[in-house]
């Protein structure tokens, strides 16, 4: 009896070596899968990008990443193509940081923009994600730009911008966002002012600026 008592406990102890065996061989094949698939959604992330940059700025190809340790506040990374620059920027807007992507060719004119990011009022500064006709009111420019406005933004308590000069395009903002609009082209005039070296004060998003 305890022969058979001993050698069924051997045999259930086996049995649970087994199992744990399997169980131990499927964690470490779900996890090699995990790091994987994070490998792939990496490069698809980085595929994605590059795309993207080729978009903003046309017949750019073979990107490279800039080293950019200036403490401007504004611009957080500068890619470099041989046809132009595509520069990621981030500014404070009405309710939280605004992130833009933003192609200049050499000369300093704008090729192309989107924002990637943005947590603004629905239905007011939020439009800066998917209002074509305002963002393309900076492309195939280089000049500075200013925000327009008709008289005050209730809303965001912003007033007018001063009187523009010669070097400087009127853009007029989204209604009701004067702050986004301007986080925007703060972002825009940033990035063309790394291209063209120009000294150039970005327009303010503060409320009431």
């Amino acid at each position: 009896y305890c022969a058979c008592a001993l050698w069924q406990k051997e045999r259930g102890q086996s049995k649970m070596k087994k199992t744990f065996a399997v169980i131990l061989c499927a964690a470490v094949i779900l996890l090699a899968t995990a790091f994987a698939l994070q490998g792939v959604t990496r490069l698809n992330a980085q595929k994605d990008h590059v795309k993207l940059m080729e978009t903003l700025l046309p017949n750019g190809k073979d990107f490279i990443k800039l080293d950019y340790t200036e403490k401007d506040g504004i611009i957080r990374s500068v890619h470099k193509a041989s046809n132009g620059y595509v520069i990621e920027t981030v500014t404070q807007g009405y309710a939280d940081e605004i992130t833009m992507l933003i192609g200049v060719d050499n000369q300093g004119v704008v090729t192309g923009l989107v924002t990637l990011n943005a947590h603004e009022t629905n239905g007011l500064g939020n439009e800066i994600l998917y209002d074509h006709v305002f963002l393309s009111n900076f492309l195939n420019k280089s000049d500075t730009f200013t925000i327009n406005t008709d008289g005050s933004d209730s809303f965001s308590s912003a007033t007018d911008t001063a009187d523009t000069n010669e070097n400087e395009i009127s853009v007029d903002g989204i209604t009701g966002a004067t702050v986004s609009s301007k986080a925007v082209a703060k972002c825009v005039n940033a990035a063309v002012a790394y291209v063209t070296g120009a000294d150039v004060q970005s327009s303010a998003t503060e409320w009431g600026g």
